[in-house]
């Protein structure tokens, strides 16, 4: 790294009059997308390994759910419209003069994502679901994305791979109270199932859970929208029967999960508390049943939130290649960095790292680490060499891990 700093002048969210902390659920839109980019890169990746021992250019990100058409009715209704996954962005579709069954690879990740997080979303009925792939090979260098031989992947070839971009990332650890409060409740609704990813536990909640805390010092007001999925929801009676059960469980989880010193109030589905309530209802699990529409890099940023007053980056991800893009490589090494010097140094920190276009991978132009403790520089700069220095390593585990699939904190 060309530039190394520390400093101990920070304040933490959880130290400000005010925090404001959203999660996107693991079923809206937005975050749908994220994971059906995420696993069809990792099912595209494993598929390049096992064949051919490399991973081959591709960037996956670039994929939407576009909203179908169903009346949200009491004990269900049929799709007149279906929800649309539309592929674009760009992949490699053969190695010298093997074929790659690109398309099957999308297709069948994204069915099989979707079958795990959506139960109720049956991608085998053309009138509820359907996929289309616009994924090119399109690019000004001939060979990038149609390699002949290895020679055309300079990322394997060269000494070091570079970064393929300009970019900074961001990340902390630990995370304040407010922040794993708000996955805390929506991760209520999932347990984990026996390879560590979230399923549903019930089979009447929908999965396009939104979550908003607002703290204002020892308060923290949270309102939750919670769907239910319409064939299991047979009238107005179950429904609100369910919401107010729902409503007096939250809240005392909640009062659970939180500091003795710390008020929290829950408000489950403000929209039907008024005098013409409107139920919030479901088919598949998600909005997307009525005409909602989700895009990659639009919903939760780093450790799945949106913590409005931690400082931001755009970096989406999702769906990206993990050899050489910069934000995909070096968001995982900052998540790495942060939470080895808390558990390692006993301080919270905040890790900001900057790469240009061509840098180094693993030799970003700047690295600032901001610690709650003063502890000395040479320290903190060993933990992160020593991070820094799984060099490709770090794609493989990014790969095993399956790290940036969206999660939540599941009930135990």
């Amino acid at each position: 790294m060309r530039s190394f700093e520390t400093s101990s002048d920070i304040i933490f969210p959880d130290k400000l009059p005010t925090e404001v902390v959203e999660r996107k659920g693991i079923g809206h839109p937005d975050t749908l997308a994220d994971g059906i980019a995420e696993s069809t890169e990792i099912a595209y990746a494993n598929y390049c390994l096992e064949n051919f021992g490399i991973i081959l250019h591709h960037n996956l990100d670039k994929a939407m759910l576009l909203g179908g058409l169903c009346l949200q009715k009491f004990g269900g209704e049929e799709f007149t419209k279906p929800i649309k996954l539309l592929f674009m962005g760009r992949a490699s579709r053969s190695f010298g003069f093997h074929e790659i069954p690109l398309e099957d690879i999308q297709r069948t990740s994204a069915q099989d994502y979707l079958s795990r997080v959506m139960p109720h979303l049956d991608t085998n009925n053309s009138s509820m679901y359907e996929a289309t792939t616009l994924t090119t090979t399109n690019s000004t260098r001939p060979y990038w994305f149609n390699p002949r031989t290895i020679s055309d992947l300079p990322e394997y070839t060269d000494s070091s791979p570079k970064a393929n971009d300009t970019a900074t990332m961001i990340s902390y650890w630990p995370m304040t109270n407010t922040e794993k409060l708000v996955l805390d409740l929506e991760g209520y609704f999932y347990e984990n199932n026996d390879v560590g990813l979230p399923v549903p536990r019930f089979d009447y909640i929908g999965q396009d859970i939104k979550v908003m805390a607002v703290r204002n010092n020892n308060l923290i007001n949270v309102t939750i929208s919670i769907p239910q999925i319409t064939t299991n929801t047979q009238n107005e009676k179950i429904y609100f029967e369910r919401e107010n059960y729902i409503q007096n469980l939250l809240q005392d989880y909640a009062e659970m999960l939180v500091d003795d010193r710390i008020d929290v109030r829950v408000n489950v589905n403000p929209q039907t508390k008024n005098n013409n309530p409107r139920p919030y209802l479901v088919t598949s699990g998600s909005c997307i049943d009525f005409g909602e529409e989700g895009a990659v890099g639009r919903g939760n940023k780093t450790h799945g939130i949106i913590s409005s007053f931690r400082p931001n980056t755009m970096e989406a991800p999702h769906g990206k290649n993990p050899t050489y893009f910069v934000g995909k490589i070096l968001g995982y090494q900052a998540d790495l960095i942060s939470k080895q010097i808390y558990n390692r140094l006993g301080t919270r920190c905040q890790v900001v790292m900057q790469a240009n276009l061509g840098d180094d991978l693993f030799e970003p132009s700047k690295i600032i680490v901001s610690t709650e403790n003063q502890i000395d520089k040479s320290v903190i700069e060993n933990v992160v060499l020593n991070c820094l220095e799984l060099g490709r390593l770090t794609t493989s585990l990014i790969i095993e891990e399956e790290y940036f699939l969206p999660r939540t904190n599941a009930w135990k």
